[in-house]
């Protein structure tokens, strides 16, 4: 894993608590994520991919419990149900787009998660 990669998720770890990191570097977990009101749960987790090239490349979509529901029962739009090293998750469909991604002025692992929460205050 590079120093840059590094860095970023003890950034993530500073601003959302534990983190639990894949030996490999692959993904992380941010163990405890307060969702707003409208959601079925006040905490979710979220797992993020590190894709190769990392970087450059920047994370694709993102993953939440599988049992996250908005209040009345039904599942969050743009969500399908995964599996990931044999655990189920819930996929939320979250790009960014390859032009807008930056990291030389910037963007990060931590500027991803700021889209992940404008998604997730979204509730539907």
């Amino acid at each position: 894993m590079s120093e840059r990669t590094k860095r970023e998720l003890a950034l993530v770890a500073s601003t959302y608590g534990e983190l639990e990191i894949d030996p490999a570097f692959g993904w992380f977990i941010i163990k405890r994520w307060p969702l707003v009101p409208g959601w079925g749960k006040e905490h979710t987790r979220v797992l993020v991919m590190i894709p190769p090239g990392y970087a450059v490349t920047p994370p694709d979509n993102f993953h939440t419990d599988p049992d996250l529901a908005v209040k009345n029962g039904g599942q969050p739009g743009s969500t399908a149900a995964t599996s990931i090293n044999g655990q189920q998750w819930l996929q939320f469909s979250y790009h960014t787009e390859a032009s807008d991604w930056q990291p030389e002025n910037g963007h990060n692992l931590l500027t991803f998660l700021c889209g992940v929460d404008r998604r997730l205050r979204e509730i539907s």
